[in-house]
């Protein structure tokens, strides 16, 4: 209702006056709206003179307050007459001036001149040219007295647009050198605040300033062309463009206003009301632009002037929400949309010929070049991009103080870490100094304390085997092995201590493959008979003669898997398989170790080859065996692998390439082992088949023992296979109770054999007869 009565007040201000223009001798500057008389050539074939014989009232010359829908543009040509008549009694020298920020598709003026309707020439004034290159005018000379018919052919505009401006020449001159100033004011405004964006975006490298820059360049260009700068020189050789570029521009300038208004709530990261809506609104303009370059100008012209009053709703809309959300830069946003709401009014109102006069006096065309209006979109954007540097700046202030503050904060808790960490590596070099100490005392124990036991053992040995018999001779043999082998562990201890077990330099040498399996089985027998199980070796083909490796370092591996196979296995089976293959290198050996023990779950083989890991913690040993076994391996070019589950018992597995020495090879079986009291005669005994099981001999029943708790102690050291602490328990034991020699010496022999299963058997044995 309100808008309505705006509307009604507004055309009350615009009263119809006469037909005839009587310049008489004022100075003219106004519009001709109520003295133009209109004619709409739908044929578009009509020349000036048939135009001319048309009479006023309907199918001739009427208002332009009798058209209907008067703010439409219309495709076909228009014909405008003005009557001028000068009565007064001087000469009046007059420009009549289209209006100015209207595209025009074309416009020609025509008088009558002896009978004939012609264009008049170009006036050779300097007022005149400045006029004519700028906007569609025309000069005229009034003598008192003398009348004037002009008629001006155009098209591509609205009818209310049509009524041509009538200046005296005086006028005329102070307009133009007054349109110059403003002009030159907008122009360089908008110039210095598209370089001033632009700087700084190159500068602050953001896409904010970018688009403001963009904008900025983008309006300049629309209002050069809309005030007529471009008409001799931009414009005139574009033809059909030289209309749809304004219209083209005007439609960017909103697009890029919308991605500037999205761009800087992404960059402050403010959820921007109604942001669907404004894409909305950036889809339709992107239409709006393809329809303008390529589709009727003149539907874009008329729906522009109704829908652009709703686009600046949405703005205040958002601006109002900015407000509540108490968002940055809300008051710009707030002044931009207003702004824009009372522009998109008052061209609301100028396209319905409702514009107030006082308004309209402002400049000579419409709003669109209103020098008041375009200075305050100026305003506006300068007061933007001042907003925005100074938002822009409080923001880098802000960030700066938070960046120090945090930078003091951790510099303090550093400096606090710091504290902390230096006196926690203090402790730790204590520590670190505290356990190498006593780890050169362990290693000195070790070189000491361990091997010099054992050198004695060795040294006995070797004076006990120049008398010995065969049959001893085969057990000191048994002796020397296993002193040189827990002699190769010290030394491998010794070694890892010295230097974590850096990379193991191997020996190769020619190695009789057979011989060096019939010794690896004896140990493996000796370490089987520990828990009583059964030990089974299996070499299937034919294997090489002679090889070069490290056998040392082999041994080493294979005892050590073998030992742990016994350690973890209980009357049960402990297998080693060998599968020998030829290879480009020479022969690839497979080692396999199983036994029918424990197992191990999965997490504990993730942690299995760690050094100084052991699964149970009960068990003797440092947990050194696998991690040595794997280096090993690594270091001959192999990698030892496992296949095992929770009570499934484990195998362990690695491959190694070898280099025969000949080309002899040699099928191997299992040899099979003497009892403690057999002849030495090695060719009495039966031959047994590869794969042959190695068991235990039964120890022959005793009449006298000595009395059951006695032998309780011994049942125990040989089942933790306390060897060493049996032979102690022999020597106390023995003066004791001389009438069980005959026990005593079959716990020797067991011994003899390692057979701790026998030694825990004859322990737990009944007697025949009590002991003596």
């Amino acid at each position: 209702m309100l808008w309505a009565i705006w509307l009604c007040a507004c055309l009350c201000l615009n009263p119809v006056q006469a037909a005839v223009v009587d310049v008489g001798d004022a100075q003219w500057s106004s519009q001709l709206t109520g003295q133009s008389r209109l004619f709409n050539d739908r044929s578009a074939s009509m020349n000036a003179a048939q135009v001319a014989r048309l009479p006023d009232g309907p199918g001739g010359f009427v208002g332009i307050e009798e058209l209907d829908g008067s703010g439409k543009p219309d495709p076909a040509p228009w014909w405008i007459r003005v009557h001028l008549s000068n009565t007064g009694d001087t000469t009046q020298r007059l420009h009549l001036i289209l209006s100015p920020g209207s595209v025009f598709h074309s416009a020609k003026f025509y008088v009558l001149n002896d009978g004939q309707w012609t264009s008049p020439k170009r006036p050779a004034s300097p007022a005149g040219e400045k006029a004519a290159e700028r906007y569609h005018s025309q000069a005229f000379t009034l003598a008192p007295g003398q009348d004037q018919v002009v008629l001006i052919r155009t098209t591509g505009v609205a009818p209310v647009q049509l009524a041509p401006y009538l200046y005296s020449d005086a006028k005329f001159r102070a307009y133009l050198e007054r349109s110059a100033i403003w002009d030159g004011l907008l122009f360089g405004g908008l110039l210095a605040l598209a370089w001033s964006a632009l700087i700084l975006a190159l500068f602050s490298r953001s896409r904010g300033f970018l688009l403001l820059a963009a904008l900025s360049f983008v309006t300049l260009l629309a209002e050069v062309l809309r005030r007529g700068y471009g008409q001799q020189h931009m414009l005139a050789a574009m033809g059909e463009w030289a209309y749809r570029t304004p219209l083209i521009l005007g439609q960017l300038i909103i697009l890029l206003f919308i991605v500037f208004v999205l761009e800087i709530a992404r960059a402050e990261k403010v959820r921007l009301p109604l942001r669907r809506l404004l894409a909305a609104w950036a889809a339709y303009y992107i239409g709006l632009m393809v329809v303008s370059a390529f589709g009727n100008v003149y539907h874009v012209y008329w729906v522009t002037g109704f829908v652009r009053p709703f686009f600046s709703l949405t703005l205040l809309a958002i601006a109002i929400l900015f407000i509540k959300r108490n968002a940055p830069t809300r008051k710009l946003m707030l002044a931009v949309a207003a702004f824009s709401l009372a522009r998109a009014s008052l061209l609301a109102l100028e396209v319905n010929g409702a514009l107030p006069e006082y308004v309209a006096s402002l400049s000579m065309g419409t709003l669109w070049v209103n020098p008041v209006v375009a200075l305050a979109g100026l305003f506006i954007n300068l007061t933007l991009l001042a907003g925005w540097v100074a938002h822009v700046g409080v923001q880098r202030r802000t960030a700066l103080e938070k960046i120090s503050r945090l930078q003091r904060e951790e510099n303090e808790r550093l400096a606090l870490e710091v504290a902390r960490q230096t006196k926690a590596l203090n402790q730790a070099l204590e520590y670190a100094g505290e356990k190498n100490r006593q780890q050169a005392q362990i290693v000195s124990y070790v070189s000491h304390d361990l091997r010099a036991p054992l050198a004695t053992i060795m040294g006995y040995s070797r004076l006990i085997e120049q008398t010995a018999d065969p049959r001893q001779k085969g057990l000191l043999d048994a002796i020397t092995r296993s002193v040189d082998y827990q002699m190769a562990l010290i030394d491998d201890i010794l070694g890892y201590a010295a230097a974590e077990l850096k990379p193991l330099a191997l020996k190769p040498h020619a190695i009789d493959l057979p011989d060096y399996l019939d010794e690896l089985v004896q140990h493996a027998v000796a370490l089987s008979r520990q828990q009583n199980n059964r030990f089974i070796a299996h070499a299937p083909g034919r294997i090489p003669r002679t090889i070069c490796t490290d056998g040392r370092r082999l041994r080493q591996v294979l005892l050590n898997l073998l030992s742990n196979a016994a350690k973890f296995t209980r009357a049960g089976t402990i297998r080693l398989d060998l599968i020998a293959t030829r290879s480009d290198a020479g022969w690839r050996l497979r080692f396999t170790v199983s036994d029918s023990g424990v197992g191990i779950d999965a997490h504990g083989q993730t942690q299995i080859f760690e050094e100084f890991r052991q699964l149970d913690p009960d068990s003797a040993g440092v947990g050194l065996g696998l991690y040595i076994a794997q280096s090993i391996l690594q270091t001959m070019g192999g990698q030892l692998s496992l296949d095992s589950s929770a009570g499934n018992g484990s195998a362990f597995s690695f491959e190694i390439e070898v280099k025969p020495v000949g080309d002899e090879v040699a099928a191997w079986s299992a040899p099979r082992l003497l009892p403690a009291n057999h002849p030495a005669d090695r060719t009495a005994a039966p031959a047994r088949p590869a794969s042959a099981s190695m068991e235990a001999a039964e120890p022959e029943p005793v009449a006298a023992m000595p009395p059951p708790h006695v032998r309780s102690e011994l049942a125990l050291m040989a089942k933790n296979g306390q060897l060493s602490d049996i032979e102690s328990w022999l020597e106390s034991t023995l003066p004791h109770y001389p009438g069980c020699r005959s026990y005593f010496q079959a716990i020797q022999d067991a011994i003899g054999r390692l057979d701790l299963d026998a030694v825990e058997r004859l322990a737990l044995a009944h007697p025949a007869s009590p002991a003596a």
